[in-house]
């Protein structure tokens, strides 16, 4: 050790702050109390001090945690258990390349200075806190004592959501991690698109996400433009991928997938799995032809509402909650998507359902989607969806939302064919069933004159179908009886 050691000549910073009584852990960020390195190594780690032998992960998320609080100061090159100094090699570039990590790795630049201690060096890095948060790898973290934390979901929005949008923090993304293809393919639909977009055909990438709003005055790359256009943002963005599985009756997994790639990308290997996981039929009707002669498909949902669907949950989807995943379930008769939000205070489903309410979390990636032709920007994504599923003969969505996140519910239509004769239900009441799919209802009379059956033989067909689910009874005795179906589009 050096035990008389002027502190000015261990921390350039000290001629600001002068030595003071010893104590336990520095008061405030930017004050080392000590008169010796001896006392210097033996003070307790705590909110804004802490040792690291090596440069590792939880070195990274130590940065982080300081960043997103008070600031701190890390000693690297000592044993945090028995704070002998190991030193850190400064020889060559390794220094620089310190300072690129953490540049690359979080976006900020700690003072660092570097110490002699027992014939070695340590590096002493000041993290000052920083206005915008700080994330490892797509995680945000905290100092909380002498422990570095992960920010739960709730907290993070708390500290951050006042004055940052997630989609506009800075991370680790350069220009190298920005798929060209993806970005050739996104000027096709530019062009493709409706005339007034105001890009021009630009073939350097960096001009087109500048033209976007993705890249700052200074020159980094905004989470917006990684997620939208990287080559893959997961190694940023741990959890920004989708979970897609079909579950049968038995709750068995069947093809579960782990989809990842940006969000273009997402799209479409989603919208391929939705698709390919479907029974198809044919339209049965003589004029149901389209090019080439083919049939006409039929899908179980329509194409449209499912791509609609997805959209909604990659635009909407909080970016900021890296705990909760968004995912699709494939049921025999539904499909479930569940993504993590949280609605700020004056909006609710309610107003969003109600009034069409435009609220866009991320509005930087809806307005990319709707550039690129996608979606519109005016919050009337549930009511195309609405509308495809009516066309097509399903039930409405069901839409529900908690601490949990959004849910969305898209059902098949529970009235074709196949459900119908798995029910047992005889020619008549097939019939019945796709008569009411137009609306209405039916009463036991009108039945036997449809159908050309007795009393007893319509009051029988009509009460097995209620037993079953099929039609709902309205009305309790007589001629005011009539049935509807129990699920209406």
């Amino acid at each position: 050790m050096i035990p008389n050691e002027d502190p000015s000549t261990l921390l350039p910073f000290c001629d600001q702050h002068p030595p003071v009584e010893i104590v336990a852990e520095p008061d405030y960020p930017g004050q080392y109390p000590y008169t010796s390195l001896e006392e210097f190594l033996s003070l307790h780690e705590g909110r804004y001090l802490d040792f690291k032998e090596t440069v590792s992960e939880s070195f990274f998320k130590l940065l982080s945690a300081f960043s997103n609080t008070e600031g701190g100061f890390v000693v690297l090159g000592v044993n945090d258990k028995t704070r002998r100094v190991t030193g850190f090699d400064c020889r060559g570039e390794r220094l620089s390349e310190l300072v690129n990590r953490i540049s690359d790795g979080l976006g900020i630049h700690p003072v660092i200075d570097e110490i002699p201690a027992d014939d070695r060096t340590i590096l002493i890095i000041t993290v000052n806190p920083q206005r915008k948060p700080i994330s490892y790898k797509g995680v945000y973290y905290t100092r909380v004592g002498d422990t570095v934390r992960e920010i739960d979901p709730d907290g993070l929005r708390r500290k951050f959501l006042e004055d940052s949008s997630w989609e506009d923090l800075v991370g680790a993304c350069t220009l190298d991690d920005i798929d060209d293809e993806t970005i050739r393919n996104f000027m096709d639909l530019i062009r493709g698109s409706a005339a007034g977009s105001g890009i021009p055909d630009i073939k350097d990438k960096e001009s087109i996400l500048r033209r976007l709003g993705l890249i700052t005055p200074d020159g980094n790359i905004i989470h917006a433009a990684c997620i939208l256009f990287g080559k893959n943002p997961q190694s940023c963005f741990r959890n920004a991928g989708l979970k897609i599985t079909r579950i049968n009756d038995e709750t068995v997994l069947i093809n579960p997938k782990e989809l990842t790639g940006n969000l273009f990308q997402l799209l479409d290997r989603a919208d391929e799995y939705l698709l390919t996981s479907q029974t198809v039929v044919y339209d049965p009707s003589g004029n149901a032809l389209i090019d080439s002669f083919r049939r006409k498909e039929i899908t179980e949902y329509p194409k449209a509402a499912l791509r609609e669907a997805l959209l909604n949950m990659l635009i909407h989807r909080d970016y900021f909650n890296s705990r909760t995943p968004s995912i699709i379930r494939m049921y025999d008769d539904h499909i479930q998507f569940l993504n993590p939000a949280c609605f700020p205070t004056d909006v609710t489903l309610e107003k969003i359902l109600s009034q069409h309410y435009p609220y866009h979390r991320n509005p930087k990636i809806a307005d990319i989607f709707a550039k690129a032709g996608y979606v519109e920007k005016f919050g009337t994504g549930l009511e195309r969806i609405r509308a495809e599923l009516t066309r097509a003969g399903n039930p409405a969505p069901e839409v529900d939302y908690s601490s949990l996140g959004f849910s969305l519910v898209l059902r098949k239509d529970p009235y074709t064919r196949e459900p119908l004769d798995s029910l047992g239900l005889n020619e008549r009441q097939i019939a019945a069933v796709h008569h009411l799919k137009s609306g209405g209802s039916i009463s036991n009379q009108e039945y036997r004159r449809l159908y050309n059956v007795g009393k007893s033989t319509a009051t029988r067909d009509l009460t097995a179908m209620v037993r079953s689910g099929i039609l709902r009874k309205e009305g309790t005795a007589g001629a005011g009886v009539r049935y509807s179906l129990a699920y209406t589009t």
